[in-house]
């Protein structure tokens, strides 16, 4: 199922109406005639993951529990408030569960999977949640704040890049204790599209068989896939094992061997975590250093990919030079980073040099 939110700019003798309160959107609807004909008469629906704007959210649970027992991986109830408007809210029941491995270890905080019931919603138009991530604050504090700013960005290059990518809507996540146990906790989350509504959107089935080699899958994607985990400095990956992997398999038959589409860039060097330590295998003392780990394939892959990120490069630049949310030093940092992988693939000789002939046979 998907999720879709709605922005609303009505202006009409409800939207005065509503003015100074805040209304429940499934109690407007059922009981206004103006609001659910203003609803129903306007294209007012927008995609979630089509938006930039921040997204406000509460979510109210037993919190000290979710902490105590992350380790257990059990759903636990909720109740989630996502802000329409000002003036209009939704407001719905679900179930929420620690998840990630190395994170539940890492984390005060854990990354969760929220789980929305499945039932017929009041407006048959909305399309609203079923499962999906939710990535918090690792840990209190600014550090751990841009941490999780430089992590969304990380899927937003991506995005720019290829269709073959997770997207994500950043939020402003309010933490309350049900029990009143633990402070209300406020700060920047993100959410991440589900496999449903990606294998969707790309006209594609979720491809689960492990051990699959890198050679196997299709290449545009794959050589994409390479380049984007090496601008992003991240090795914590593997494609035979599906770790921080997806696999997607197109319903057109033409289409050869299932699509890559990495997840998970807590441990990648332009995110560069306290807690991010690379493998001793690799060679390398710090996450911050590039190693590119694709496999050899056609050359005309790997160049044709690299002008895929050259055409988009000012994008990516941008998206760190015009955030509001992103600091000064992480955005000196961020831009250094991004500058000596740009170094890399516009010149010629250092492509071959650090990129192609480095690949695995």
């Amino acid at each position: 199922m998907k999720l879709t939110i709605i922005i609303i700019f009505i202006f009409s003798a409800t939207s005065l109406k509503l003015w100074g309160q805040v209304y429940d959107f499934d109690s407007l609807y059922q009981n206004d005639e103006e609001f659910k004909e203003s609803i129903s008469s306007n294209k007012i629906f927008q995609s979630l993951f089509e938006s930039d704007e921040i997204l406000r959210i509460t979510i109210e649970s037993d919190f000290r529990n979710l902490i105590k027992r992350k380790f257990k991986g059990e759903y636990q109830p909720a109740v989630l408030k996502y802000f329409l408007s000002d003036s209009i809210v939704v407001t719905r029941e679900l179930k929420i569960k620690p998840r990630g491995n190395m994170r539940r270890r890492t984390c005060y905080f854990p990354p969760i999977t929220l789980n929305f019931p499945k039932k017929e919603v009041v407006l048959k138009q909305i399309q609203e949640f079923d499962k999906m991530k939710m990535v918090l604050d690792c840990k209190r504090g600014k550090l751990y704040e841009q941490y999780l700013l430089s992590e969304y960005y990380a899927y937003k290059i991506y995005n720019l890049v290829t269709d073959y990518s997770f997207r994500v809507r950043l939020c402003e996540i309010t933490l309350v204790d049900s029990n009143d146990k633990m402070k209300s906790l406020k700060s920047y989350a993100f959410i991440i599209e589900n496999m449903e509504e990606l294998s969707e959107r790309l006209n594609s089935l979720p491809y689960e068989t492990q051990n699959i080699r890198d050679q196997y899958t299709e290449p545009k994607t794959l050589s994409k896939g390479y380049l984007f985990q090496y601008l992003i400095g991240n090795t914590d990956w593997s494609i035979p094992a599906l770790h921080n992997v997806k696999l997607v398999t197109s319903k057109d038959p033409t289409k050869q061997g299932p699509s890559f589409i990495p997840y998970d860039f807590d441990y990648a060097g332009i995110v560069n975590t306290l807690y991010a330590v690379p493998d001793e295998n690799l060679g390398i003392e710090s996450v911050k250093e590039r190693v590119y780990r694709g496999v050899c394939i056609e050359e005309k892959y790997i160049l044709e990919a690299a002008e895929s990120f050259k055409a988009v490069k000012e994008d990516i630049y941008g998206l760190y030079q015009k955030s509001p949310y992103i600091d000064k030093n992480n955005l000196s940092y961020t831009i250094r980073y991004l500058d000596e992988f740009f170094h890399i693939i516009e010149n010629e000789g250092y492509l071959k040099r650090n990129i192609i002939d480095q690949c695995r046979e």
